[in-house]
């Protein structure tokens, strides 16, 4: 079989298994690129051969420039492809991957008087403010990822009892709660929403003539928020509050475990972090029963 025809059927069992469209996107990428290295370089492209480009390929995309980030990324994708050839038959021995460790990075979230001043510069009185800061607030007291809070329909909210249904990653679906100033933020986005929505769209979030409203939109929000805003040079993105809304919630005395619900985590390794950066917390609790202060 060749590795083109592996391509596909890898491919298609990402899709069958309930992968993101950002996923696929994601994969597409990273396996194309291992693709097009063989076929410019005139190699075999039998899957058997798989092993033989592997090490070519990573010196290849070392001579690249690539952020450690960037580079650690195409380590994961080329893994999942080439598990996935073992695990189902394709391949007869599993194919062995350089180890790559992933890059430390440093989570910088914003303060609370940076959410403020963004919550504060929406005019509420508009369509597309109302709608702006709801999508904001949203975000800061869910932690919801972009794709998630993109996907919303208006039966997932559920005011009453104060909680949205946030379709996750792999179709695992998830309630998250929300706040009473996001309830009330949300229904006076609804009601505004109304006079938009002659079409009867299911999604929560439209645009101003009643069209589904993208994650690129959404993206395309926040890149005018950081024009119009003076935020130290940060790059807005709801990726950004989801960061923040983690380390507040522990800052703030959540335990990580009901984090790792909200955020939709499979394990506390990701949610630990937010905890290790949680300096407030830890200091409050040091004060109160480090052994030092009873020493005198």
């Amino acid at each position: 079989m060749y590795i083109a025809r592996c391509y596909e059927l890898f491919l298609t069992d990402r899709k069958i298994t309930g992968c993101s469209d950002a996923t696929i996107l994601f994969y597409e990428y990273v396996v194309g690129k291992f693709l097009r290295f063989i076929e410019e370089n005139n190699l075999d492209s039998s899957a058997e051969s798989i092993h033989q480009h592997i090490l070519p390929f990573f010196s290849h995309l070392q001579q690249q420039d690539l952020s450690p980030s960037t580079y650690h990324t195409l380590f994961r994708g080329l893994r999942a492809f080439t598990r996935f050839l073992h695990q189902e038959g394709y391949l007869k021995d599993e194919i062995r991957l350089p180890k790559i460790k992933q890059p430390h990075t440093t989570i910088s979230p914003l303060n609370p008087s940076q959410m403020k001043a963004i919550l504060h510069s929406f005019d509420t009185k508009t369509y597309l403010g109302m709608r702006n800061y709801t999508i904001v607030r949203l975000f800061l007291d869910t932690g919801i990822r972009l794709s998630e809070l993109s996907q919303l329909q208006l039966t997932d909210v559920n005011l009453e009892e104060g909680f949205v249904l946030v379709h996750g990653k792999g179709a695992k679906d998830r309630y998250v709660p929300i706040g009473r100033s996001t309830i009330k933020c949300l229904w006076n986005y609804i009601k505004k929403r109304a006079v938009i929505d002659v079409n009867t769209n299911s999604y929560l979030f439209l645009t101003q003539r009643g069209k589904t409203l993208s994650a690129r939109g959404i993206q395309i929000v926040f890149r005018s928020l950081k024009k119009k805003l003076n935020l130290d040079g940060r790059k807005l993105s709801p990726h950004l509050l989801r960061h923040s809304f983690a380390l507040a919630y522990i800052e703030n005395g959540g335990d990580p475990f009901s984090l790792q619900r909200i955020l939709g985590h499979t394990d506390q390794t990701t949610t630990s972090k937010y905890v290790n950066m949680a300096r407030t917390n830890v200091k409050a609790q040091h004060s109160k029963y480090s052994p030092g202060k009873r020493l005198g």
